[in-house]
Order: structure tokens, then C-alpha cells, then sequence
């Protein structure tokens, strides 16, 4: 017997911080429909439909062709990308079938790097200087600097050149191209937040305050091994980063939904790294229980159209939320045969979040660390970020991986 659904959602990634979207959406009678390149994609088994396709925000002629009968046969509702670098297509999907979204301008603008940064230089929002070169070989500014490809997330096609010998070991990756750009940003000394907030009536909702645990290698290479929300940062230095945050979002037209940030907070004050017209993967799936807001909900419904107020309360200031760490585990390169006491650590009270990066098929062929080849990580909650940090370390630490 067919199902009567209540409204239909277009989700773009099924992958593991894409599944809660996809759970809430079974659980309220919300037909979901889920993109994913992968044709194996986690979500796939109980996504109403999943379409195997790759979607990435250049090919969304041939995504809105592979959607149209669909909606043919049962009208779509909404379009979310939630997590995923994707907001220029969820705009365009938005704007064919006339669904909620945001803007088509300022979904490009938050997404490639070049314009975001002249963007905000037009509108005076303090940024690292910069210029834009056709490979690594034609920069200009002096060493130390950071060189990025003009789209990417993660810190994905991100190095930062210290040395001679790291220019030239980074020319293959960063080659001349007549049909690419690259982005070349003066190094500045500082620590990195990750703020996230969610825009309704001109209000900006709080759910993610966090400082970044990043290393840069040898080779320039950048890698991250997760974040820690401190609460006993100064109230001046949080009050200049969400100021700074809030002007860069009204300078690239972003007034509603979520939006992400990347501020490097150096001697000078704040400097906009990132900012994103969308949600990160993980900080809304932690959020209520942070935070006391459900982000989950709050951006169905919203990329739904349907009434958030009554549920977007204000979240808990965050000086008086508890603190969280965000670690990575790491690994070496080898060929990992077994993985052990996973289902121990996901029973510590202190353990708030535990995800798979990837399925656990060994034996598995593992090559040295960087930000597309994780196993796992997890997320400590306590009443302040030196015992959440020691939480984490101890949790991981219980985790054996067995190597031939």
C-alpha cells in the first residue's frame, strides 16, 4: 500500500552526519529523498529513494534532470545540504523546483574562496591580505604564506608554504592551469575558531564556539585532529570574533540559515578565514545536548518553510554551557587488522558522540593520516574543557588498533 507522506526532502550527501536528517525525516512522516556518490552510502538503506550520483555544485544540470520525475510524481517540499560543501547546488535545485533556500549570489559568494575574500575586502572585513595566482610558482607575497584552491572544505587543498622547501614540493599539487585560480593569504600567527549560528529575523542563534586543534606538516600539508570549546576564552576577544562573523555574513548577502566560520584570531584582532552558507557536519547533531537547540529539526523545518520560531529558542549562553572536545584518533600507515573496544568507549557517560568515518572491513590498507582517511572520532562533554580534553585522550586511548 503506498504511504501518504506529509511533505518530501531533498537531502545532498548520505553519509554518516547526514543520517540523523534522514532518521528524523522516517520518523515524521517526511518523504526523503538522498544524493550520494557512493553507491553503498550508509543512508541509502533507508532513504525512501537514493539516487547514486555525483553531486558536487558544477553538475546540477544533470542532478535537476534525475530529480524531475520524482517530482513529478509527488512534489518536493525542501532541499538541505546539511555538512557538506553543497550550497550552490541545493540553491540551484532550489530555485528550479521553487523551494526555500538561500540565495544563488550568496551561495557562491560563501563558498569560492577568491570571491569571499574580495567580497570582503570590498566591504572592509578584516582578512588576511592576499592575491590570486595561476600556480604556486607565480606567488608574489613572501614566505611564510597559505595557498588554497579556490573551492574545498576541511582544510582539503589548503597548505601552508614555510619554506623554500615547501614550495617546491607543493608545485605538483598547486600546477599551472589555465582554468583554475589559486589563493594565495599572508600566514598569520594566532589560534583558529570555528563559530556556527543559525540566522532568523536579523537574530543570530549560537550553537558552535570553538577552538581548532590543527597541525601543519613537513610539506605544508594541514591536518586536523578536532576542536575544544573553551568557555573561559575573554568576553572581548568572543564579543570582536561574532561581530566580525556577523559583518562578513551581511557582506556576502547570507540574512537567513546557517552559516559556519573559520576566524584566525591573531596580535592584530580577528581575521575572517571562512565563512560558509551552510551547517558544519557535526556541531548541529550535538547542539541540544550542548546547547539545549535542536539543529536537527530547526533546519528540516526551515529548508521545509515551515514555522521554526517557537523552536528556535534562544541556546545556552556559552558561558554557562559545558565544555566539549572533539577528537580525531589517529593512526599509521599500515595494514590494520583489528580494531578493539570500540563498544567500551561508547558506553562512557562522558561520551556524547561516537562516529565511523569509514566502514571497519579489515584487514584495511592504511595510508598515512590526512583529512579524508579518518577512522574515528569521538565527543567528551564536562563542566570545563581541561577535564572534557582529558576525557577524550583517555576514551581514545582505550581503543587498540591491530596492525599485521
Amino acid at each position: 500500500m503506498k504511504k501518504d507522506f506529509s511533505k518530501s526532502l531533498i537531502i545532498l550527501g548520505g553519509g554518516v552526519h547526514q543520517l540523523p536528517y534522514v532518521k528524523y525525516c522516517k520518523s515524521n512522516n517526511i518523504k526523503v529523498i538522498v544524493l550520494d556518490k557512493n553507491s553503498n552510502a550508509i543512508c541509502k538503506e533507508i532513504a525512501d529513494i537514493f539516487i547514486a550520483l555525483p553531486i558536487s555544485n558544477s553538475n546540477s544540470s544533470d542532478i535537476i534532470e534525475s530529480l524531475k520525475p520524482i517530482n513529478h510524481n509527488n512534489p518536493f517540499s525542501g532541499v538541505l545540504s546539511p555538512g557538506v560543501e553543497l550550497a550552490v547546488l541545493a540553491s540551484r535545485i532550489a530555485n528550479y523546483f521553487n523551494l526555500k533556500s538561500i540565495n544563488l549570489r550568496a551561495a557562491e559568494a560563501a563558498t569560492n574562496k577568491i570571491l569571499r575574500l574580495r567580497l570582503l575586502k570590498d566591504n572592509n572585513i578584516p582578512i588576511p591580505e592576499f592575491e590570486v595566482v595561476k600556480s604556486i610558482e607565480d606567488a608574489n607575497m613572501e614566505i611564510p604564506f597559505v595557498i588554497k584552491k579556490e573551492e574545498g572544505s576541511g582544510s582539503r587543498g589548503v597548505s601552508v608554504i614555510r619554506s623554500k622547501k615547501d614550495l617546491i614540493s607543493n608545485m605538483r599539487k598547486y600546477p599551472l592551469d589555465k582554468d583554475k585560480s589559486y589563493l594565495i593569504e599572508k600566514y598569520h600567527e594566532g589560534y583558529e575558531v570555528s563559530i556556527e549560528a543559525f540566522i532568523y529575523n536579523k537574530k543570530y542563534y549560537y550553537y558552535c564556539f570553538s577552538i581548532r586543534d590543527i597541525e601543519i606538516l613537513e610539506n605544508g600539508e594541514v591536518i586536523e585532529y578536532g576542536s575544544l570549546s573553551e568557555p573561559k576564552l575573554p568576553q572581548d576577544q568572543r564579543k570582536k570574533i561574532c561581530n566580525i562573523f556577523e559583518d562578513g555574513c551581511n557582506a556576502l548577502g547570507i540574512t537567513e540559515g546557517p552559516a559556519k566560520g573559520d576566524i584566525l584570531y591573531t596580535k592584530d584582532g580577528p581575521k575572517i578565514i571562512e565563512i560558509a552558507a551552510r551547517s558544519a557536519p557535526l556541531a548541529p547533531l550535538i547542539a541540544k545536548k550542548v546547547y539545549g537547540i535542536d539543529m536537527v529539526q530547526v533546519l528540516i523545518k526551515w529548508s521545509l518553510g515551515e514555522e521554526i520560531k517557537s523552536i528556535l529558542q534562544s541556546p545556552i549562553p556559552f558561558n554557562d554551557a559545558n565544555s566539549i572536545c572533539h577528537m580525531i584518533l589517529g593512526h599509521t600507515k599500515g595494514i590494520l587488522l583489528k580494531i578493539e573496544n570500540i563498544e567500551e568507549i561508547q558506553k562512557l557517560d562522558c561520551v556524547i558522540n561516537f562516529t565511523k568515518l569509514q566502514e571497519f572491513v579489515t584487514p584495511m590498507t592504511l595510508e598515512e593520516p590526512n583529512n579524508v582517511n579518518r577512522l574515528m572520532y569521538i565527543v567528551t562533554i564536562a563542566s570545563n574543557s581541561d577535564v572534557a580534553y582529558k576525557y577524550a585522550k583517555n576514551a581514545l586511548s582505550k581503543i587498540k588498533l591491530i596492525y599485521q
